[in-house]
């Protein structure tokens, strides 16, 4: 039988590249009989575009928009029961679009994926529930926070500095800035001072960090990568390691891949679900993978042709043997897993 495909955009997106794009990918959504094209029409209402959709019937949802209009999208699908029977394909249009990065395929061949909309498989694909919050890529804690309130700070800034570069700038200030939290993270080291705790479905966030090298959004598990404070200098060497992929190899950087963790801090704190600031309910609270949440069609094929290649872990790096080592090694290194 014909797909029932509607397609939901967030034209501000990417700071209004995905209106750009716009008529270009509703021409190659045309050629398949879209049903429907719904635009958002300011933030969080991606969740009223989606339940018009549904009522009317969509058996597959196209998004044009970035990591937070997926995030938002892909959360009402499942909230509202239909991550099974509906769906799902993602247009990049927005700044970093990491996620797909983690599915492989071309995010922008809009004829291809118009096809795939309408009569191409689709494989499963896990999400997080974040203290109870709907997340697709990853949760974080620490130093994420900072550099989201730094960013608010200066709004309107995206129209003169492109996103990835925002964020890498942003971040670059609370390297120096930053006051690291103590909190457990859940990860069996315990209680700790620590910069940053990323829970992982898709293995990069902030415009290309590879944060989680290893992480993979079917595996039924969260890759938990958390770092350990340093002083000022020595984080800058381990963002250089970040933006190379090399930062697990490094002593105080730790990951842990697990189904499921529970965080506790002193007191409630902010974290960020795929760049949206949020406020915990209480200050001890869960992270757990939701296995197989979605379907979710890609240009990379389907679950029958299996999942795509796990990055590497790590890689051998001279930071590795830097001065980043700020304290002895516990007897389970850096690099164990469980």
């Amino acid at each position: 039988m014909p797909r029932s495909v509607y397609l939901i955009a967030n034209p501000a997106a990417g700071a209004g590249r995905a209106a750009r794009l716009l008529h270009t990918v509703r021409r190659a959504f045309d050629g398949v009989g879209v049903r429907e094209t719904i635009l958002t029409k300011s933030a969080g209402d991606e969740v009223r575009c989606v339940r018009r959709a549904l009522d009317a019937g969509a058996d597959t949802i196209a998004i044009l928009g970035g990591d937070g209009t997926w995030s938002k999208a892909t959360g009402a699908i499942v909230d509202a029961g239909a991550g099974q029977s509906c769906r799902v394909v993602l247009l990049a249009g927005g700044t970093g679009n990491d996620f797909v990065a983690a599915l492989g395929g071309q995010p922008r061949a809009w004829v291809t994926l118009a096809r795939l909309a309408a009569e191409g498989p689709d494989r499963p694909i896990d999400t997080l529930r974040a203290d109870g919050r709907h997340a697709l890529n990853v949760a974080g804690f620490g130093f994420d926070v900072g550099v989201l309130e730094a960013l608010q700070r200066v709004g309107g800034i995206e129209r003169v500095i492109p996103g990835a570069l925002r964020y890498r700038l942003a971040a670059l200030q609370q390297i120096f800035r930053y006051k690291a939290v103590e909190f457990d993270p859940g990860d069996g080291f315990g209680l700790r001072p620590l910069l940053l705790a990323v829970l992982a479905n898709g293995f990069r966030y902030g415009g290309g960090l590879p944060i989680a090298p290893g992480a993979r959004p079917d595996d039924g598990m969260i890759d938990l990568v958390t770092v350990d404070d340093v002083p000022a200098l020595r984080r800058l060497l381990l963002f250089q390691a970040v933006l190379a992929g090399h930062h697990l190899s490094l002593d105080g950087v730790r990951t842990v891949r697990q189904p499921s963790f529970t965080l506790r801090f002193a007191g409630p704190p902010r974290f960020q679900v795929d760049g949206e600031l949020l406020e915990a309910r209480g200050p001890e609270l869960r992270v757990e993978c939701v296995p197989g949440a979605l379907r979710l069609v890609t240009a990379a094929g389907s679950s029958a042709a299996g999942p795509p290649p796990r990055p590497p872990a790590e890689s051998a790096h001279p930071l590795a043997r830097s001065s980043l080592r700020s304290s002895p090694a516990p007897a389970s290194r850096s690099r164990d897993r469980r």
